[in-house]
């Protein structure tokens, strides 16, 4: 088996199969998946970087961009940034598709002292969430950020007027073992990007059991135009795609040409 280098400097097995279910998540044949994997499969050699692997398959998906785009979900989470209140606009526009009521950033009082709030959900039971957004696949959210999580949450939760029922951390990337033990131990709801507390979706099954796309899965998504729509909390296609043009245009002050670009591909993204 040969061995390959991820993100985070660790050495992995090199697995063909793995590209071939995720080229069939993003909507390929089995016949195009088996293809794509096993000319991936012929590149690779030892010590060669996951990042290498990725961006060879990309290039080779370019024959089908709609899923070449689908395929690389995971870096267009992380080009949501720079800064983390977009990730938190996703994650929770991502629950309200799942029937949860959402409030973001906001300022709640606990039993000893004030707390900044990411999101605040409700779907039977009431949830502080706390949003760890990285931009690099090699962070990965340490056992510190799950304990401040939960004495954040306590603290909340001791205060009756909160009303609140669990404590709740998201991240992009993953969590380290220690991170995921101790939310275990404590009850702590965790999500992550391949992760998720037990009878839980992941980050990653969220997303694609109903199509939830971030807008910068979208080549025409990126400067100013990923600037506009995220200061209008656009952040998903679906939601893009459902707006009136001129209320679009006026909400993010977009040029024609623009909106008519990414509402294009937003369309073969979501269609084909």
């Amino acid at each position: 088996m040969v061995k390959v280098i991820k993100a985070n400097g660790n050495l992995v097995d090199f697995k063909k199969n793995k590209i071939e279910r995720t080229v069939l998540r993003a909507g390929g044949s089995r016949k195009f998946a088996k293809e794509v994997a096993n000319q991936v499969a012929a590149k690779v050699h030892k010590g060669m970087t996951t990042r290498e692997i990725l961006n060879h398959t990309l290039k080779l998906l370019k024959k089908q961009p709609h899923i070449a785009k689908r395929y690389d979900l995971k870096r267009a989470i992380m080009n949501l940034g720079p800064h983390g209140f977009t990730f938190e606009e996703f994650f929770s526009q991502l629950l309200q598709n799942y029937d949860y009521e959402t409030r973001t950033n906001l300022i709640m009082r606990g039993k000893a002292t004030t707390h900044e709030v990411d999101i605040l959900a409700k779907k039977q039971k009431k949830f502080m969430i706390e949003a760890k957004y990285h931009n690099r696949g090699g962070n990965h959210t340490r056992s510190q950020v799950a304990m401040y999580t939960y004495a954040r949450y306590l603290d909340l939760r001791n205060n009756p007027k909160n009303k609140i029922d669990q404590g709740w951390l998201v991240t992009n990337t993953k969590c380290t073992r220690h991170a995921v033990e101790y939310a275990k131990g404590v009850g702590l709801k965790i999500t992550t990007w391949n992760y998720a507390s037990e009878n839980e979706k992941s980050l990653q099954e969220l997303i694609k059991e109903k199509k939830l796309y971030p807008i910068t899965i979208l080549d025409s998504v990126a400067g100013d135009i990923k600037e506009k729509l995220a200061r209008a909390k656009i952040v998903l296609i679906k939601n893009l795609l459902m707006m009136d043009f001129n209320a679009l245009k006026k909400r993010t002050h977009l040029t024609s040409n623009q909106i008519n670009r990414v509402l294009k591909e937003a369309h073969e993204v979501s269609f084909k």
